[in-house]
């Protein structure tokens, strides 16, 4: 449907998620290559603190030492005038040399404790490199449900957009009767409560002009009966010929408007309910017995039930042949129908072997009173027949296509919304 476009929502959803990886990203950095230094920093004074308190706990009770270096993993040191002991961060006694050898992997305090005395603390740099993997990961939680929210809330916010568009999409097909959700009192919902206005003047307009053309049409038909007596009353003559005609297609258009209001009442209240189309489409074709260049059955099953309006596909069946036999040229081959299924879905399709109907025109000829280029072949009619077929078409909630056949010829396809 979107035809390869990315959505709107698609997008803010997408830049919303490279801007948290963006985070994640400069975060797991900072704490890789900066956040040595800048603990460090931090913790000296705490460190130091800590380092002398220990000190004066040691200075009273020496055999501390080695339980500190075992307690909290770091290396000591006991220099005073009786001497100098060791204690590597296991606890166990070792040579000092050891310590003072790897002073580069330590961070080294120094605490005074009896007067003379001074105790060293080896602190493992490793400690301080160790990377914090459960405080990324929470990090990396807590960014991913503040995405998830954010996309939520994106996504509330954009939601009258999409309906904007099916609506759009809706009235591009012809239906005016739609209108939108107005839920909020922004430029969005300003937005959809104008195009609910405008969609509501256009159908107004439209079923204003559907009913003054079939207003005009019913109380033409007296004042034409009138004159078919009165013609009726006239010696035999050219001029009467003439006037009969052009009576006869009066009458014809007339007839023709009033069906179309009849159609148009009809689809507004729906009488679908089960029948047998198969059936319902062979009676049709019974009533074109005769005509040139024929029908033939593609492929028509032996019945096909579904829930329709019968009446109204009997319009639009006899529309759509009437059409491919009026317009069939003399050496035309018979027109072609078929019936089917689609995934539950009813296809319909008329195709004839006439003048056929230019691809840019196909969605014009869907509109009323539209009669294409008379030196093509299209002389006849009014211009009504296939707009009758949309509306009953639309009413079933189906769709309508107007394609060229190969060399020549019209193939329209019907297809039938079946809901389970």
């Amino acid at each position: 449907m979107n035809g390869g476009r990315s959505s709107l929502i698609s997008r803010f959803a997408l830049s919303t998620a490279l801007l948290a990886g963006t985070i994640v990203v400069l975060a797991a950095l900072f704490f890789h290559f900066y956040r040595g230094d800048f603990f460090q920093e931090s913790f000296n004074a705490p460190l130091e603190h800590w380092a002398s308190t220990i000190a004066e706990r040691v200075a009273e009770q020496p055999d501390l030492a080695s339980a500190v270096a075992r307690n909290h993993n770091v290396g000591v040191i006991v220099s005073s005038s009786d001497g100098t002991v060791a204690f590597a961060p296991g606890g166990e006694a070792i040579d000092p040399g050891q310590l003072i050898a790897h002073d580069a992997g330590f961070r080294r305090i120094n605490a005074e404790g009896n007067p003379g005395q001074t105790i060293t603390f080896y602190l493992d740099h490793k400690q301080f490199a160790r990377t914090p993997w459960k405080l990324l990961a929470g990090l990396l939680a807590l960014l991913l449900i503040t995405v998830g929210f954010v996309y939520y809330v994106q996504r509330s916010q954009l939601k009258p957009l999409s309906w904007l568009r099916d609506g759009v999409d809706a009235v591009s097909k012809g239906d005016f009767s739609t209108r939108v959700p107005v839920v909020r009192n922004d430029e969005i919902g300003q937005v959809g409560r104008a195009f609910n206005n405008m969609t509501g003047k256009v159908e107004q307009m439209i079923n204003d002009h559907d009913r003054l053309m079939a207003d005009v049409s019913h109380e033409l038909r007296s004042p034409m009966a009138r004159i078919n007596v009165a013609v009726e009353l006239l010696p035999e003559s050219e001029l009467r010929k003439e006037i009969k005609r052009d009576v006869r297609e009066m009458e014809a258009l007339t007839t023709v408007l009033l069906e179309r209001e009849r159609v148009r009442n009809r689809t507004e209240k729906l009488q679908a309910e089960p029948a047998d189309l198969a059936a319902l489409v062979k009676d049709v074709i019974k009533g074109f017995a005769g005509r040139e260049p024929g029908i033939a059955e593609k492929e028509l099953p032996r019945e096909l039930r579904a829930n329709v309006d019968a009446a109204l596909i009997k319009v639009l069946v006899q529309n759509l042949l009437d059409n491919a036999l009026k317009f069939s040229l003399p050496d035309s081959r018979p027109v072609e129908i078929s019936l089917g299924r689609d995934d539950g879905d009813i296809l319909f399709s008329v195709e004839d072997d006439g003048p056929g109907i230019p691809e840019k025109e196909a969605e014009r000829v869907l509109e009323p009173f539209v009669k294409l280029d008379p030196s093509r072949g299209h002389r006849v009619g009014y211009g009504l027949g296939l707009n009758l077929c949309q509306r009953i078409v639309s009413a079933h909630g189906g769709s309508i296509r107007i394609t060229p056949r190969e060399g020549r010829g019209t193939r329209v396809q019907v297809s039938l919304s079946q809901e389970p």
